[in-house]
């Protein structure tokens, strides 16, 4: 599934250059779109959760299979790293791979509310 536009929805899967936490490279993973819709369309940038097929480092993370998704596909059993926010330029986004079901969703919304006390 190609990047056909700069406008991106909340629950994409996307590939883009990623920067290591360390600030010390980058590297192109997966990551899932958290920013709302309305943010999307009006911004020019997006907010990111990294994915990862590494085993979890926190309790925080949330497994992530094919099951999971409405369209698209991943390559392995992942993990959405609910801590690695990130804010990307839409213009740093290779291509959308995939998008997750409302269940999905609503489980990494919960667990964000989980990590910053909400």
């Amino acid at each position: 599934m190609q990047k056909s536009s700069l406008n991106f929805e909340q629950g994409d899967i996307l590939v883009a250059n990623i920067t290591y936490s360390e600030h010390t490279g980058f590297k192109k993973r997966p990551i899932l779109v958290i920013s709302n819709n309305n943010y999307n369309k009006t911004s020019g940038d997006l907010i990111v959760l990294s994915i990862s097929s590494q085993k979890p480092k926190v309790k925080y993370d949330i497994k992530l299979t094919n099951n999971d998704l409405i369209q698209g596909q991943l390559k392995a059993e992942s993990k959405i790293l609910i801590d690695f926010i990130t804010t990307l330029d839409k213009s740093l986004v290779d291509k959308k791979i995939a998008k997750i079901n409302n269940k999905k969703i609503n489980e990494v919304k919960k667990r964000l509310k989980e990590l910053f006390n909400l």
